[in-house]
């Protein structure tokens, strides 16, 4: 069975779009040479559109429109797809990652992922509601942060509420280390560290987590929510976004302000407690 044969249209509205691309083309008796021709792209990437291994833009989906003369069919399911809850989001946005230039992120509650020591992450999973494979998840996690050291790594904007320093995950010793990690990733030439003081209020960031990516030259965007985030590719969403991750960014402290902020609080992670 290939790959693009495998694809179960039903799973996804990607996984729709993919299949549908197949089917309107071999119902037309095309190949995949005479499609590429139409969109103005290679043979390749028309297969890998088929196979799910790629994502077409909505140009090239409005000139299969007007080609075939489909009275928009693939515009309107790249626009529902981008859009609607996809059940395979994480995949999609873990490839993103791995490709991406830029990465803007704001966290309220936790250091993100690209972010946890190991101690740091165990302990958070650990005391998850979701039952994972602590050694799994962590594994999987560290093998994320693989990015950040390469030799042309991404560059990286993370954002921070002060509660995340403040909020003790696997006790003081975890914390200590956690937070000595984000002192070094602020030092780096290509990340920066800032830090949300309490005192600004409520802003911007607090209906939740955002995490933005430039991937190419094409933005594609995550939001997270209580029961599961969703991943929002272009469009005026990810434009929004982008305000809003600006606007958190203009209360938070500078980078020298945001070190010493975490400085000052290590020290408060004085002693773990005695069993």
């Amino acid at each position: 069975m290939s790959v693009r044969e495998s694809i179960d249209p039903s799973s996804s509205l990607w996984a729709w779009l993919a299949f549908d691309l197949w089917f309107y083309r071999t119902r037309r008796g095309l190949s995949l040479a005479q499609t590429a021709m139409i969109v103005r792209v290679t043979r390749g990437t028309v297969s890998n559109w088929e196979a799910g291994r790629l994502r077409p833009r909505d140009s090239y989906l409005k000139r299969l429109d007007e080609a075939w003369n489909t009275g928009g069919h693939f515009e309107r399911l790249y626009m529902f797809a981008c859009n609607g809850h996809d059940p395979d989001w994480y995949k999609q946005y873990l490839q993103y990652e791995q490709a991406a230039r830029n990465i803007e992120v704001y966290h309220g509650k936790t250091v993100p992922a690209l972010l946890q020591t190991e101690s740091y992450m165990r302990a958070l999973v650990a005391d998850s509601e979701h039952e994972l494979d602590v050694s799994a998840e962590a594994e999987a996690r560290l093998k994320r942060q693989e990015i950040l050291a390469k030799p042309d790594p991404p560059h990286l904007w993370v954002l921070l509420d002060q509660e995340v320093l403040e909020c003790t995950v696997g006790g003081p010793g975890v914390m200590r280390e956690q937070l000595g990690y984000l002192v070094q990733v602020g030092r780096l030439s290509r990340a920066a560290v800032r830090v949300v003081p309490r005192s600004v209020g409520r802003h911007p960031g607090h209906d939740g987590a955002i995490q933005i990516l430039r991937v190419g030259s094409r933005y594609v965007a995550y939001v997270g929510a209580q029961l599961g985030g969703r991943l929002i590719e272009g469009g005026d969403e990810t434009a929004a976004l982008a305000l809003r991750f600006a606007k958190i960014g203009a209360v938070a402290l500078s980078k020298n302000d945001s070190r010493s902020l975490i400085e000052q609080t290590m020290r408060t992670y004085t002693s773990d407690p005695v069993a």
